[in-house]
């Protein structure tokens, strides 16, 4: 039997056939109204065969969204991973098409080695999990990223205004990881801390500058504020 064809319930079989037995003995006549009959059972199976295939496709593609989702997802701490970076600097940095002020940012967190061996791993990525999801909360637009691009090394790309609208923003970043108090061992009374070096870019910039220009001018930034001290913020306008 072809398995394409809709499958009929024993019932619905039995009440083809006692139809047909019926009208048999009535001769010729009753096989138009016989035929219509069947095409309305057939018609009614095949809106349930339909409901059925839509429910099914609509099964996929939620699947598929939830898979595109984790393969751009860093497992551990729910931020971006580095396969997305590409396809967001595509999308709001390197179009010619795209013309917006903003902010990219490079930011580790002080001594993480020094508290890895101190607390182990296990506190570490507890660590890592909790700085994202501090930082993730004060990103206020929707198009603003978080990256995670390995071990305690992350990346922000936002929309800022004005250098002075960045440089608000980042810091209040940096406060958010502080507010955590997670004891740092350094020393006595010290809590984890994080620098952070960023670059902004403002909207006639926006044919000028390749995404690696914007990482190079972060990362030195990065470098300054480790030298600063730490727990600091540092900028470059481009």
């Amino acid at each position: 039997m072809d398995s394409r064809l809709p499958k009929m319930s024993s019932q619905s079989m039995r009440e083809v056939f006692w139809h047909a037995d019926q009208q048999t003995r009535r001769g010729t006549a009753w096989l138009p109204s016989l035929a219509a009959w069947a095409r309305r059972l057939c018609r009614g199976f095949e809106n349930a065969e339909r409901g059925r295939l839509q429910g099914r496709i609509r099964q996929l593609e939620s699947e598929v969204a939830r898979l595109s989702r984790l393969a751009v997802t860093d497992e551990l701490t729910g931020a971006f991973n580095r396969r997305h970076i590409e396809e967001i600097f595509e999308t709001r940095v390197a179009s010619p098409g795209i013309n917006e002020p903003l902010a990219f940012c490079l930011f580790d967190i002080d001594g993480f080695k020094a508290y890895n061996d101190t607390y182990g791993h296990g506190a570490g990525d507890d660590a890592l999990k909790q700085v994202a999801q501090a930082v993730h909360g004060q990103l206020r637009q929707s198009g603003d990223s978080l990256i995670r691009l390995g071990g305690d090394e992350f990346c922000i790309l936002l929309r800022a205004e004005s250098p002075a609208d960045a440089l608000a923003a980042i810091d209040r970043l940096r406060l958010a990881v502080r507010a955590l108090a997670l004891p740092h061992p350094t020393k006595s009374n010290a809590v984890l801390t994080a620098s952070f070096g960023f670059v902004w870019r403002g909207a006639r910039g926006a044919t000028r500058h390749l995404p690696r220009d914007l990482y190079r001018h972060a990362d030195r930034m990065l470098y300054e504020a480790k030298r600063a001290g730490r727990d600091t913020v540092r900028l470059a306008v481009l």
